[in-house]
Formats: C-alpha cells, structure tokens, sequence
C-alpha cells in the first residue's frame, strides 16, 4: 500500500468514515491476527483479541503521527499492549504447570522441528502455560527486554528470565515429541 494512500485511509478513519475504517481493517486484519493468535489459547479468544484491537485502533488513531515513526508499527505495539491488557484484566488462577523432570538442552528451533507443520507449531506455542506465553513472545517475537517485560507484566526482570527458560524448556520438549510422532508418522 502506497503511503499516501495509507495516510488518506488514516485521515479517513479519523473523520469516523465507515468505508476508510473497512479498508483499514482488510489491509491489517491478517497482521493483527497472526499477532493475536500468539497470545490466545484458540482461535475465538484469537478473533475476540483482533475485534478488541481495531476498537482501540479506532478510538486511538488521533494519537497516531506519521512524522514520528511508521504505521505499521504503531499499529503493532498498540495491538500487544491491548492483548496483555485483555489478558491482565481476564487474569484468573492458573493451573501449576509440571514439567517433565528432564527437560532436553539444546537450540529451540533445531533443523529438526523443520519438519513440524507451522500450524502445528502455533498450537503449541497456544499450549503453554499463559505466563510462560505472554513472556515468550514478548521476549521472542517483540524483542522486548526482560525491564519492560517485567514493567509491563508486573512481574521481577528474573521472573521475566526464569519463566522465559521455562517456557523455551516446555517448547523444546513438545517440539521434541511432536517431531518423534511426525517420524513415526503418528501425525
């Protein structure tokens, strides 16, 4: 999308016009998705966290300034933070975790797991304890460092780095066994 254009559908949706507001949304609804899908537990939670981010979208695009920085990735960061406020505000207890006594050592995204179909390996990503979740991709796919992690998730920075190895720990274990049921063609 040229820029222009994407600044006349920015202005658009600033004066509440429902075709610029729709345009929009096909434009970076596959982006907010595939954000969303990281944190969810399944794909309704996945579209209820898109739905919930163009509201904000929407509601917050007067704020946005094109002289400070891209679209996309205001859009991006405004999108993650509405998840973990979902997320914070929907916090309810959470089932202690048990870890396999022997974890494996090793890289997370070894050649091996190449052969793991990418969905596959986002419902395990899905699978993980919430915590270890939202670390995780903040930490892996936000790039965000353990101080803003842990300022944002109310959490200490060590917290932040133990439940990051947790959760790298969990992966590689169900990578693990989801590559011996792919070899074993139980997939």
């Amino acid at each position: 999308m040229h820029e222009a254009h994407l600044l006349y559908l920015i202005e658009g949706c600033r004066q509440g016009k429902p075709a610029a507001e729709e345009a929009l949304f096909r434009r970076f609804a596959p982006r907010v998705l595939s954000i969303a899908r990281r944190y969810a537990t399944d794909e309704p939670q996945a579209l209820d966290f898109v739905q919930e981010c163009f509201v904000l979208v929407f509601e917050k695009i007067n704020r946005y300034d094109s002289g400070r920085g891209d679209f996309e990735p205001w859009l991006h960061r405004l999108c993650v933070n509405a998840i973990l406020q979902i997320l914070r505000k929907n916090k309810s207890i959470q089932p202690t975790v048990e870890l396999p006594p022997e974890l494996p050592d090793g890289d997370l995204w070894e050649a091996e797991t190449e052969a793991i179909d990418p969905a596959r390996i986002l419902e395990i990503v899905r699978e993980l304890p919430r915590g270890y979740r939202e670390v995780f991709n903040l930490s892996v796919f936000e790039e965000w460092s353990h101080r803003d992690i842990a300022e944002t998730l109310g959490i200490t920075e060590s917290s932040s780095r133990s439940q990051l190895a947790r959760a790298k720990q969990w992966l590689k274990h169900k990578l693990t066994q989801a590559t011996r049921h792919y070899e074993q063609g139980l997939v």
